[in-house]
């Protein structure tokens, strides 16, 4: 049986969601290729953290949560733009990694400066209690996210 309250919190995390994406939506930055809200961000952003250690394209595509059709293509668009790398194992050829490039990291970074930059702008706005609640709220946001993904990971390695 559903817990009222548990229903109350989905619909107000609902609300949350619809109104960031209309905030993100509202401040796009027009000189990006890619937007924050793209497969092709996400995936960029996601590709730091194999930085030093290539990850498989199944692996990669479990963790986006996309097809691997869908990551090949963003990946050969991604590897166009000499924003990432695919390289194959010696042994499987088969296998097939992916990696972030230096050129990949300046763009990333050059991305993540202009979307901090918005987010400053429409800060200015907001009250420092505002700040505090939202900074406070984002943390536990982002922990919570966290916990899922490793949830999620720990599932697939069952199946």
């Amino acid at each position: 049986m559903m817990d009222t309250s548990d229903f109350k919190v989905a619909r107000d995390f609902l609300n949350f969601m619809v109104d960031y994406y209309a905030l993100i939506r509202r401040h796009e930055i027009e000189t990006n290729e890619y937007r924050a809200n793209s497969h092709g961000f996400s995936m960029l952003y996601a590709l730091r953290k194999y930085q030093n250690q290539p990850i498989t394209m199944t692996r990669f595509a479990d963790e986006m949560g996309i097809t691997k059709q869908q990551l090949t293509k963003l990946v050969n668009d991604l590897e166009d733009k000499e924003y990432v790398i695919r390289t194959h194992n010696r042994e499987n050829r088969r296998q097939v990694y992916i990696s972030i490039t230096e050129q990949g990291m300046a763009y990333l970074e050059t991305m993540i400066g202009e979307l901090i930059h918005e987010v400053l702008r429409v800060m200015q706005y907001f009250s420092q209690e505002e700040k505090e609640k939202v900074g406070q709220s984002v943390v536990t946001l982002s922990e919570i996210f966290r916990k899922d993904a490793e949830f999620c990971r720990q599932e697939r390695e069952k199946n």
